[in-house]
């Protein structure tokens, strides 16, 4: 976009006059969570606009109080031509010198605050959580992992999607406590935490244990410990706007009316506890402790001039879709180790959307072949977006193969996802999602005392 805003924004931004993302934010002069669209550095608060009537010349009629809710779900649920307008109309204030915003410089000191100076919360309340499996690469490299015999099953048909925890998943910043559950006796004896558990294997326990925790940590074949395999899943994730009726299936060509925007997303996993778990029923406990996701959801008008050709591929017959194509997204990771007194990156990785089997559309068209009922701020996730080329992977536990000496998460390690489309000056950007790990609580479960 030409036009230069009345708020500043660094050429190098990912929150561009082009980008208009929305969240959810509060500050500690006005502690009460309220709708915002990042600008630059700073946050455009729509509550501000919407209590000054500013909306009533919108080019759309729609009840603006729906900016003042504390979350975005009575937003978005208006539809895609509400927030189309919506977003324009917002672009045409910040631009148009003849705006209110222009002209009233109280209005525009009362609704401007900077991103440092607030705290951003889950842009929606969030009612359900779904995570596909889209990589052909990840799933080939992760499937028959963990040594559960080479299970040979084809992934992609039908489409692979599981359910997830939503009371976990959090706003990008919020630390991860590193989780605590069953190992196999064959997960490797090299610690990657700093806290205590007192709870593990005979083998593992220092000598002065108590003899009713070394007697609790005889499980069979396993032992109760915080894991040694954290990892992280580099993703992307789309929010519901609309709501489906229950047992209304949604044609492909039809989805978009149903999509308000796009996420990062961290699926955290912890790898050794996922073994006992994987079959029949899948990963529980190894995933259920947390997922991040970035706090500004960049809309499907954002990213319309990215569209691109999705590459050929067999697909059944109901998700074949005329306009079949994905987005020219590129995603990136690091991990900033907490032991290093320079902080230095490493294990960084760089992938794209392309590398997702299925679109957005065919995701949510699968996801309501049986009638399933969606809701206003259910979340979709890509599954790990992993390419073929080794710097590309986005999961350690599939760089590990690569590279043997690549650790997996350890303690104070803080992982950093971005994404971007278009040029690097006056693209859109999604911001960061990231999370540092924090050491596992320490507990004692005391011995039943024998009658």
């Amino acid at each position: 976009m030409a036009s230069q805003s009345i708020i500043a924004i660094p050429v190098d931004s990912p929150f561009s006059l082009a980008n208009i993302p929305f969240g959810i934010f509060s500050t500690q002069s006005q502690p009460h969570p309220r709708p915002g669209i990042a600008i630059g550095e700073h946050i455009l608060d729509l509550k501000v606009l919407a209590l000054e009537g500013i909306f009533t010349d919108c080019e759309v009629t729609f009840p603006s109080d729906v900016l003042t809710h504390m979350t975005l779900n009575a937003f978005a649920a208006l539809g895609r031509p509400t927030i189309s307008g919506v977003r324009a109309y917002i672009q045409s204030l910040l631009s148009r010198s003849s705006s209110s915003l222009h002209s009233d410089p109280s209005l525009l000191e009362r609704c401007t605050v900077k991103q440092i100076e607030a705290t951003m919360f889950l842009p929606f309340d969030i009612g359900d959580f779904t995570d596909f499996t889209s990589s052909k690469t990840h799933a080939k490299n992760t499937h028959s992992g963990h040594e559960h015999g080479g299970v040979d099953a084809d992934m992609f048909h039908p489409p692979r999607a599981a359910s997830g925890r939503v009371s976990t998943i959090l706003p990008s910043g919020i630390p991860i406590v590193r989780p605590v559950g069953h190992l196999p006796a064959s997960a490797s004896p090299k610690r990657s935490y700093s806290g205590s558990l007192e709870d593990r294997a005979p083998e593992d326990l220092p000598p002065d244990t108590p003899i009713e925790s070394r007697t609790l940590a005889r499980t069979t074949g396993f032992s109760l410990a915080p894991t040694n395999e954290l990892d992280f899943e580099l993703e992307l994730a789309f929010f519901i706007s609309v709501p489906t009726e229950h047992f209304e299936r949604v044609p492909v060509e039809k989805t978009e009316e149903h999509i308000f925007g796009v996420v990062l997303l961290n699926d955290w996993s912890a790898r050794d506890i996922q073994i006992p778990e994987t079959l029949p029923f899948g990963a529980f406990n190894a995933k259920n402790f947390a997922s991040t996701i970035s706090p500004w959801v960049v809309t499907l008008d954002a990213l319309e001039p990215f569209k691109i050709a999705h590459d050929m591929r067999r697909v059944p017959t109901y998700l074949v879709d005329e306009g079949d194509a994905t987005y020219d997204i590129s995603v990136s990771m690091k991990v900033i180790p907490g032991g290093s007194l320079e902080k230095k990156e490493m294990g960084m990785t760089r992938s794209c959307l392309r590398n997702s089997y299925w679109t957005f559309r065919q995701m949510l068209a699968f996801h309501t072949l049986s009638g399933c009922r969606m809701r206003t701020g259910d979340l979709i996730g890509t599954g790990t977006l992993s390419g073929e080329d080794a710097t590309s992977l986005c999961s350690l536990i599939e760089q590990r193969k690569h590279f043997p000496n690549r650790t997996f998460l350890q303690d104070r390690d803080e992982v950093v996802f971005t994404a971007w489309c278009g040029p690097p000056q006056g693209g859109v950007g999604f911001g960061e999602c990231r999370g540092v790990v924090l050491p596992a609580r320490s507990f004692m479960v005391k011995a039943r005392q024998a009658k």
